[in-house]
């Protein structure tokens, strides 16, 4: 293991796949299932035991429906699932064995995920207890996520190229001769002057365009808009709509608008909830401290050209001169000064590398980097100042974020001893290429045997009972479905990213 962060990498990678600097609202319900109405009926009872660990119809409900499709298409799928569910608490139960869950590494890892639980259920009693839907907001929803959109557009990088494009369009020259004429270049793909989606994700992910749209003729060109990169005009290409919609399809419709909008109000909300905290700190970002920051995360992120061009070594010194300290104690340098309590570099830089393989920092030039890194600065002091507030009012005692941190923590310690198997193979290894497909197959095969062969111990040492009965009686929406695919959700707004609830690994359809 060559570092710190190598472990942090492999542990959150295994728990979640995107990270995304934005706003703060939660997903409302999560896309739960219908079927988790019957859950109520059977709630925590105990579905297997696994030594002192206890997997009960909740977890295993929740685990499963956001978990892989792989196991959902095999006969006997629940059963299948709880035994990769089984093989993980065992591995865990390993870890716990050794004190994995007391390392560093770890021990902030579930803390962030721990403070993401109590946050999210402050949010859900402050703002979500606040949010109203009416019938008219919900049937917009409705028929934007039903109308299909073929968008395409020519773009120009200068002016030239645009009046290029303005005088040929008024000459006659058909849009879709123009349109053709960009693929020329080979380095320009379809998806790069081209869209299918429907009119409601256009308006999440772009809402000035989306308004634009909303005005456009199908088959007119656009007015030229002008953005930092250049210039666009846009056609809509085709509209369609889905006429035919079953009951079941427009109850799930329905119930994904009310989310829909609530999202969207919570949006609001969290950022007035959130500026109102932040008011009352009155924070500052000390600038010597920052450029000394800065200097030690471009290290690491930029590449040695950047990093040199900017000169960040020479910055670094320079900050570290005048604030009088070296870089063995420059920890302790207060960053960002507030009314209540301050926030070390330590402290950010603790928070910054459990979230430091999804950060993307905008290297165009060097204000652009230092903006990306001070936003990130403002991310971290509102996720610090969100965790103190909902510990303050209790929300960490609350009975589900007991429950659920303790599945996480099951979850990250797993992973971690997961990690030590790998790499106490690839160790081993004394050269691993990664385009040798006969050397990665061996390999994997190693890891595979020696997984299997811990898990043979560990069944040996742990008592291990699966309640048929009460398995039998969790009802899922998918099972035994050769044609189930894989959906996931990720939260991406709290205060690290995550899937909804931890799931098994995909990994495990190597075993089937």
């Amino acid at each position: 293991m060559k570092d710190h962060r190598s472990l942090v990498k492999k542990i959150l990678f295994a728990l979640f796949f995107i990270f995304y600097l934005g706003g703060l609202s939660y997903p409302v319900q999560d896309s739960i299932p219908d079927d988790s109405s019957n859950l109520e009926k059977i709630k925590n009872e105990i579905v297997a035991s696994v030594g002192p660990i206890n997997i009960t119809t909740d977890e295993f409900y929740y685990s499963y429906e956001f978990g892989p499709a792989f196991v959902k298409r095999e006969k006997d799928s629940k059963e299948r699932y709880l035994k990769y569910m089984i093989n993980e608490k065992l591995l865990a139960l390993d870890g716990y064995s050794r004190n994995v869950d007391k390392g560093d590494e770890v021990k902030s890892i579930h803390q962030d995920f721990e403070n993401d639980l109590a946050t999210e259920q402050m949010f859900r009693e402050d703002i979500l207890s606040k949010v109203e839907v009416n019938e008219k907001e919900i049937d917009t929803v409705i028929t934007q996520k039903e109308l299909e959109l073929d968008i395409r557009w020519l773009y120009a990088k200068t002016e030239m190229e645009l009046n290029d494009y303005l005088n040929s369009l008024a000459s006659e020259i058909p849009f879709d001769s123009l349109y053709q004429l960009q693929f020329n270049d080979t380095s320009i793909y379809l998806d790069d002057r081209s869209m299918q989606l429907s009119r409601f994700q256009l308006g999440k992910r772009n809402p000035e365009l989306a308004g634009l749209i909303d005005t456009l003729p199908i088959g007119q060109v656009s007015n030229p808009v002008a953005t930092s990169d250049g210039w666009y005009l846009f056609k809509i290409n085709n509209v369609t709509q889905n006429m035919v919609v079953t009951g079941t399809e427009m109850e799930r419709l329905r119930q994904e608008s009310i989310n829909a909008v609530k999202m969207k109000k919570m949006d609001k909300l969290s950022d007035e909830y959130v500026n109102n905290l932040l008011l009352q700190q009155d924070p500052i970002i000390k600038r010597q401290s920052f450029t000394v920051l800065r200097s030690y995360i471009g290290f690491y992120s930029l590449e040695k050209e950047l990093y040199e061009k900017w000169q960040l070594a020479d910055k670094m010194e320079e900050g570290l001169k005048n604030l009088n300290i070296t870089k063995e104690n420059a920890g302790q340098t207060v960053l960002v000064e507030m009314n209540e309590g301050n926030v070390t570099l330590e402290e950010f830089l603790k928070w910054y590398r459990n979230r430091s393989e999804y950060v993307k920092f905008n290297k165009e030039n060097l204000p652009t980097f230092s903006k990306s890194l001070e936003n990130l600065i403002w991310r971290m002091l509102r996720d610090k100042l969100l965790s103190e507030l909902a510990l303050k009012r209790g929300f960490y005692k609350d009975e589900s974020v007991v429950e659920q941190s303790k599945w996480w923590e099951d979850k990250i310690v797993y992973s971690a001893v997961k990690n030590e198997i790998v790499q106490s193979v690839l160790l081993k290894e004394k050269e691993v290429k990664l385009d040798d497909k006969s050397n990665s197959d061996e390999t994997d095969q190693k890891i595979l045997r020696k997984i299997l062969l811990k898990l043979n111990e560990l069944k040996a040492k742990y008592k291990v009972s699966i309640n048929e009965d009460v398995l039998e009686k969790v009802k899922v929406s998918e099972e035994n479905n050769p044609r189930a695919i894989d959906l996931y959700t990720v939260k991406k707004g709290g205060l690290i990213p995550r899937t909804a609830y931890p799931s098994i690994d995909f990994d495990w359809i190597n075993w089937e």
